[in-house]
């Protein structure tokens, strides 16, 4: 048997997985545990150079998500662990609420949930509008699995979709019916929705900020369910007061919890949820039964299916 250090709880569902092949170290284990531990799942804490250093035996490193950045995987692979993600456990969960703000935002159901619990009830002239999706462009930033998937559900919907994202081949997109955009700002342009799905890196890092919400057209609805990094929430807030952007669906945020204190808060024409978008109980087994699969892979010598420093695997 070896030792999996774990950071939370292990999900019921994948137990059986471990049985007789994995005795379970925390969650809560005294850290001098995990000098012990042969594998770990990684539920999003900090893996930093200095914590691997306090896992000398550790042989793999399993993330239950999608994003690594919580990781330093130049440091594991400097110290010979195989690094592991989970990239298409989210993509159905992710993607179908997604599309739930896309609605939430485009017709107007969070403001008129709290203006009916205020007991403000709108009538037919309301000045209040929503915005019918069908025949209008919805804009994929970032076409890896969750974008395309959302593309697919809109387009069932009648929108028509175009994408950007440098590594997507004209091939796909033709075979996905996306139209593919030669640069953001071409594909803000033409959009009534723009639905964010790229990475958080150096390169990324407020993608959406003063100069490219300008490029958005007057009226459109900006989507994140990506990373809170990717936007400049500050001119975010001054896009949407100016009803230049008519909407916003937010699940993350570049500060998590979200602040008591931010402004986007004290607008009507946003509709939030808590980084919850793969959280549904499909999606939460799917991404803890890969996990699990990648470090039982990783100790019976055979390569994973996900992996993130292959000259590590290949060494092993």
């Amino acid at each position: 048997m070896f030792r999996l250090w774990v950071d939370e709880k292990v999900l019921e569902s994948v137990m059986p997985m471990l049985d007789g092949v994995a005795e379970i170290i925390g969650p809560g284990a005294p850290l001098s545990e995990l000098t012990t531990c042969d594998a770990a799942l990684d539920p999003g804490v900090p893996w930093t150079a200095e914590r691997m250093d306090q896992a000398g035996r550790l042989k793999v490193l399993s993330r239950i998500g999608v994003g690594y950045d919580n990781i330093n995987v130049q440091a594991a692979t400097e110290r010979g662990i195989v690094v592991c993600y989970t990239p298409h456990g989210p993509t159905i969960s992710t993607a179908e609420h997604t599309v739930a703000l896309i609605f939430a935002a485009a017709k107007t159901v969070a403001y008129a949930d709290r203006d009916i619990r205020a007991r403000r009830w709108h009538s037919q002239v309301t000045t209040l509008k929503g915005m019918e999706l069908q025949g209008r462009t919805l804009g994929i930033v970032g076409a890896g699995r969750i974008g395309c998937h959302v593309a697919k559900i809109m387009q069932a919907v009648g929108m028509s979709v175009v994408a950007f994202d440098p590594v997507m081949t004209d091939e796909r997109a033709a075979k996905l019916g996306i139209s593919k955009a030669g640069s953001l700002n071409e594909l803000l342009g033409q959009s009534d929705v723009v639905s964010l799905h790229a990475p958080s890196n150096e390169s990324t890092r407020h993608l959406m900020n003063p100069i490219t919400l300008s490029q958005m057209k007057r009226g459109a609805i900006l989507i994140n369910t990506a990373r809170g990094a990717l936007v400049d929430e500050a001119a975010l807030t001054d896009a949407l007061r100016s009803g230049h952007l008519a909407a916003a669906g937010l699940d993350v945020f570049q500060k998590e919890p979200i602040q008591t204190d931010n402004p986007l808060l004290s607008l009507d024409n946003v509709v939030f949820t808590d980084h919850i978008a793969s959280h549904t109980w499909a999606g939460h087994h799917r991404l803890y039964e890969m996990a699990v699969r990648h470090v039982l892979q990783v100790m019976r010598g055979e390569d994973p299916d996900s992996f993130l420093n292959p000259q590590v695997v290949r060494r092993a």
